[in-house]
């Protein structure tokens, strides 16, 4: 696909250059279209580069009352060389060019782009039909957050993900935009996202099937980008330092619940963790890996040590979030397509990651509230983004912070949202609204 703007008929250009019997003056411009050279004292020698084929004449005049034609005609090779004699008076030239029916267009580029990413935008120019070479042009782009590009090249470095506008200029000053979508990357480097504290002193009997010392005790979730191999998750790895320097190491550390397909990338820390609401105040404030944690071997890049990683805490009193949202190539869904599906439409399953575990306020667990509350932002490669509800959700039935949604459409998609208070923590706390980027394999 390609974007493309007709641009008006004629491109006009003027470049004045004055020559002196004891020197040269030089009015410049960007390109460069004319120079001067003093081959002798009685000549000079006069460079036009012209992008071809167009159309020109060059005019010269002493005093710029009168114009008078020196050469004219169509150029077909750059540059075009004649020489001057030399008077004992000023002389002034000036270049007049065009291009019949010239259009630009710019190639689409690779759809969509990740952050971290680089990629040439190209782009043509031709004349009823025919290319046409050496116009002058320069890219721009209006979100410098989102990616950067050489305004000579157009090379795009992704930084962030978004959607902005790519403006290229001929140096006529018409212009040409595109739409440039750039994705979140799931990076082959794992990262830590946050830890969660969920529960002070108030982890259910029911957490007994996690850890024996469970219940009571502190619980606090702490999530990663990539799933973790579960010899490695031993409490001893772990150290949760307070708001008095205290450092903890936790009793139990767990990836059950979140032990499916595509998971195990939630650690449950349980043990005394410090405290928000039990005297003495102290609350936890980051959480630090101390010892090896290895992703697991299927993961991109292989296994990798997350040894030496630091996670923030959230407060008890926040509102719950997503911590993490990807998009899970078809390989490896694991099921086939929920019903709901419609016909020959693309299908993309996208897992969210909650920083804690969560379930519908209205006590529904069906998964339909979830459903129906969330929005997946779908960019399309003319930038525009649809937000369309998933046709269905799954990995409701057990109580980890994953959850699957099916979404189909055409473009990519680009963030995932959902209204606030639909659902609540452990605690009873409601979600805030909110919205993540999705990353991409």
């Amino acid at each position: 696909m390609k974007c493309m703007e007709g641009m008006r008929k004629t491109i006009y250009s003027s470049l004045v250059f004055l020559t002196f019997f004891s020197g040269l003056l030089v009015a410049e411009s960007f390109p460069q279209r004319l120079s001067l050279e003093k081959l002798s004292s009685q000549t000079i020698k006069l460079s036009l580069t012209l992008p071809t084929p167009s159309n020109y004449e060059l005019l010269q005049t002493e005093d710029f009352s009168l114009w008078s034609e020196f050469t004219s005609g169509i150029a077909s090779e750059n540059p075009m060389l004649f020489e001057v004699p030399v008077t004992s008076s000023r002389l002034f030239f000036q270049a007049q060019w065009s291009i019949d029916e010239l259009t630009i267009s710019i190639d689409a580029p690779p759809f969509p782009i990740k952050v971290g990413d680089q990629t040439t935008l190209l782009s043509q120019a031709t004349s009823r039909g025919q290319p046409v070479f050496g116009l002058g042009m320069r890219w721009a782009i209006d979100r410098t957050d989102i990616a950067s590009v050489d305004a000579m090249t157009g090379q795009v470095n992704a930084l962030s993900p978004g959607v902005a506008t790519m403006t290229l200029e001929s140096e006529d000053g018409t212009l040409v935009t595109r739409k440039l979508v750039v994705v979140a990357n799931h990076s082959s480097a794992p990262q830590a996202l946050d830890a969660f504290f969920g529960l002070d002193d108030a982890l259910p009997i029911a957490s007994i099937f996690l850890c024996s010392q469970a219940p009571g005790k502190d619980g606090m979730p702490i999530t990663f980008t990539h799933s973790l191999n579960h010899d490695d998750v031993t409490p001893d790895k772990f150290r949760v330092i307070t708001a008095s320097g205290a450092k903890l190491m936790p009793e139990c550390a767990t990836l059950a619940p979140a032990v499916d397909g595509n998971e195990s990338k939630t650690v449950l820390l349980i043990g005394d963790l410090g405290n928000e609401q039990v005297k003495p105040i102290d609350p936890p404030r980051k959480v630090l890996v101390v010892g090896d944690l290895f992703t697991a071997k299927d993961q991109p890049g292989g296994p990798q040590n997350l040894m030496g990683a630091e996670l923030e805490v959230v407060s008890l009193f926040d509102f719950v979030r997503y911590a993490y949202a990807e998009v899970i190539p078809k390989k490896k869904w694991g099921q086939s397509v929920p019903a709901g599906a419609p016909a020959g439409a693309p299908i993309w399953m996208v897992q969210t990651t909650w920083q804690g575990g969560i379930t519908p306020i209205n006590g529904d667990t069906t998964g339909e509230t979830e459903r129906q509350f969330q929005r997946i932002g779908m960019a399309q490669d003319d930038g525009k983004i649809t937000p369309v509800v998933p046709f269905a959700i799954t990995d409701i039935g057990d109580p980890d912070n994953h959850h699957e949604l099916w979404v189909a459409g055409q473009g990519v998609p680009l963030w995932v949202e959902m209204d606030s208070e639909i659902v609540q923590d452990p605690r009873g706390d409601p979600n805030a609204a909110d919205r993540i980027f999705i990353a991409h394999p």
